[in-house]
């Protein structure tokens, strides 16, 4: 079927997304990882749109010239309630159930993914490396070389201090977790590699939040790649039997 490019609007903000419908009752909802090129910010693995045999969303983070994880604008969180009512619209739309929303995405992607996911109360993740430690990713010890690391800071904070963000940035996905995680429903897969440094800086602190707010079926695949882009292969894989991952 055709992809429909569509704008959400909810209380005068704006969302970009596209759609593909298709018969099946499910819905994937990909999110975007962090473009290098300044201002494109273009939709993460648009292909899967034809690989997937279910309704597919793709959600354009294009909030400043990298992005925002869709979580924060100069430190005002009403994106997120803009996200969870699409979210909600498209599942009245689609007549989908909770349990057949997929959230997926790598790096940034996965790291909305899992958040989402979170706020919605429910559904199945499969994340490839997100980043937890939002703080320590962004301010990381050559953000200032790097202009997408400068970008997201000043995007979500409204301004560029690590002396000051690090430690804030650090708390939106444990405050995401201790907020949402007591009546979370869902599921969720996360891919990691061990020598890509991901493992211990981020999955594992994740995972002892989740275990301190009681949150079950949550797995981690442990990876032998040596490389944070080499996720996107391992990702892609896993997409093609995404379906019988949770069965």
């Amino acid at each position: 079927m055709a992809v429909e490019d569509r704008l959400h609007k909810y209380k005068k903000r704006y969302l970009k997304y596209s759609i593909k419908k298709s018969k099946s009752h499910r819905l994937v909802i990909i999110f975007s990882g962090v473009d290098a090129s300044p201002g494109s910010c273009r939709m993460s693995y648009y292909s899967l749109k034809d690989k997937i045999d279910a309704n597919v969303v793709h959600i354009m983070d294009d909030i400043g010239t990298h992005g925002c994880y869709l979580l924060s604008v100069a430190g005002d969180f009403q994106i997120r309630n803009v996200v969870l009512s699409l979210l909600q619209d498209l599942q009245k739309e689609l007549e989908v159930n909770k349990d057949d929303i997929y959230f997926i995405g790598t790096s940034k992607g996965g790291t909305s993914a899992i958040a989402y996911s979170l706020i919605f109360g429910g559904g199945k993740v499969l994340a490839g490396e997100p980043q937890i430690l939002l703080g320590d990713f962004i301010y990381s010890e050559k953000w200032e070389q790097l202009e997408q690391f400068r970008s997201l800071g000043y995007v979500m904070t409204g301004r560029v201090s690590p002396e000051i963000d690090r430690h804030t940035l650090n708390k939106y996905m444990d405050d995401i977790i201790s907020r949402y995680g007591a009546a979370y429903s869902g599921q969720m897969v996360i891919l990691s590699g061990e020598k890509t440094g991901y493992l211990a800086r981020h999955v594992s602190p994740f995972m002892s939040a989740v275990e301190s707010a009681q949150m079950s079926k949550i797995s981690v695949k442990v990876l032998d790649i040596d490389s944070h882009d080499q996720i996107v292969d391992v990702f892609l894989d896993e997409c093609e039997h995404i379906f019988e991952t949770f069965e």
